[in-house]
């Protein structure tokens, strides 16, 4: 039997030899000096052999432990190779696992390639959507929506490893052509999200989207939509006379009022509203800029929002779920009422976030402070102003934003909204 102190003085020679150690385990030392284990042995009367692995890399110690378990293949008249050439499977042998452990686990490791190979789209979409989108985006469906409605119509059925490059790009293309390069965009960072999520857990090797440069399918542009006087008359007149439930139209006037984000106004609760002192203290948590949010309350957002607390039946939330009252509204609730608004006042490509350019492009028409009005919709203030300013504006915006509210009264049909 070989000794490693043994095994270590063996030199080149210029030619191979080998020096046995025991039951057909042979270490063979090449040519050039590199040290393989090799095991010779016969099946049904013929001579055969098979490499275990280099020295020292795999040690003598561990090389008697796989040539146990080879040995025994044989005597059943296997080839080593049949089970031996995973690596997995080596490691379990030099642990000291039994035949019908390693036989056991190459077999479940089978299985599983199999089922990896046969993953399609849609299966590796609805296992990154649970396990990662559900758990980590404020509200999983909304974000889910271009995946839904674009990308596993088509590619929910194939497998993973179908979809290349050319097939995703088409795809994406064809989005872009169709439903526009904001749209394409959101698409092409979805199916990069998920394939890079099947790459890390092994449902695929490559990532098709991730050689398709963004860039090239298109800049999304800035949105610089806004309602002019004449369109504001048009899109509250239409909201008003509308069939939407009332606390759906007040919230949309609101937030045209206070220019406020969706998800502000309908994730509030009443908590944050001080109808004394006229104020609503937005918390950091729920601002896209991560930080508290003073909004100063003219009379009529006071009227409205006193309206709705009553709509509300004792909700803690200023827009409670029509279903639970207990749970905040969904902001994309109050979709309808706005696309109701739209098409009555003849009112095209506007969405809500919109009306936050609508307050800020009148605001600033009608003559109000920039940084002012950069507070209000909480935005930064651009430059050394921005840095230096720490200021509130309390008195200047209650003063704006009451303005601004009177002024949306002047340009409706009705004397006043709230009667």
């Amino acid at each position: 039997m070989l000794k490693d102190t043994e095994i270590k003085k063996l030199k080149a020679t210029g030619k191979e030899y080998q020096k046995p150690d025991t039951k057909g385990l042979v270490l063979v030392i090449r040519a050039k000096g590199s040290k393989i284990w090799r095991y010779e042995y016969r099946i049904d009367g013929k001579k055969d052999k098979y490499h275990y692995g280099s020295y020292p890399e795999i040690s003598l110690d561990n090389a008697r432990k796989i040539h146990t378990v080879a040995r025994q293949l044989v005597e059943f008249g296997k080839h080593p190779s049949t089970l031996l050439d995973n690596p997995e499977a080596k490691q379990m042998a030099i642990d000291g696992c039994s035949i019908k452990e390693i036989e056991a686990k190459a077999a479940a490791t089978k299985e599983a390639e199999a089922v990896k190979a046969l993953m399609t789209f849609g299966d590796a979409a609805e296992i990154y959507k649970t396990e990662w989108v559900n758990t980590h985006w404020k509200d999983p469906d909304k974000g889910w929506t271009p995946v839904r409605l674009h990308l596993l119509p088509k590619l929910a059925d194939l497998p993973l490893e179908t979809i290349d490059v050319s097939m995703l790009r088409e795809l994406i293309y064809d989005i872009r052509e169709y439903k526009g390069v904001a749209i394409a965009l959101l698409c092409h960072g979805w199916a990069d999200r998920i394939f890079s999520y099947a790459v890390e857990h092994d449902y695929c090797k490559q990532n098709p989207a991730s050689l398709i440069k963004a860039a090239r399918v298109g800049i999304r542009n800035k949105r610089t939509r806004w309602l002019t006087t004449p369109e504001i008359k048009r899109y509250l007149t239409g909201l008003y006379q509308s069939s939407a439930y009332r606390g759906y139209k007040l919230a949309l006037h609101l937030l045209l009022m206070l220019a406020l984000r969706k998800a502000e106004l309908c994730g509030a609760a009443w908590s944050e509203i001080n109808f004394e002192k006229g104020e609503m203290l937005i918390p950091a948590g729920r601002m896209k800029t991560k930080k508290d949010h003073l909004v100063m309350l003219p009379a009529q957002a006071i009227e409205m929002l006193q309206e709705l607390q009553r709509l509300g039946g004792g909700s803690p939330w200023v827009m409670p779920m029509p279903t639970n009252p207990s749970q905040a509204m969904r902001s994309q609730n109050i979709d309808g009422a706005h696309n109701a608004a739209l098409m009555a006042g003849d009112i095209i490509d506007y969405n809500i976030h919109d009306h936050r350019h609508t307050a800020s492009t009148h605001l600033r028409e009608q003559g109000h402070s920039p940084e002012v009005v950069e507070t209000a919709l909480s935005h930064a203030i651009p430059g050394m102003a921005g840095t230096y300013s720490h200021a509130q504006y309390k008195t200047q915006r209650l003063e704006m934003l009451q303005s601004w509210a009177n002024f949306l009264d002047t340009v409706m049909t009705e004397r006043t909204v709230i009667q």
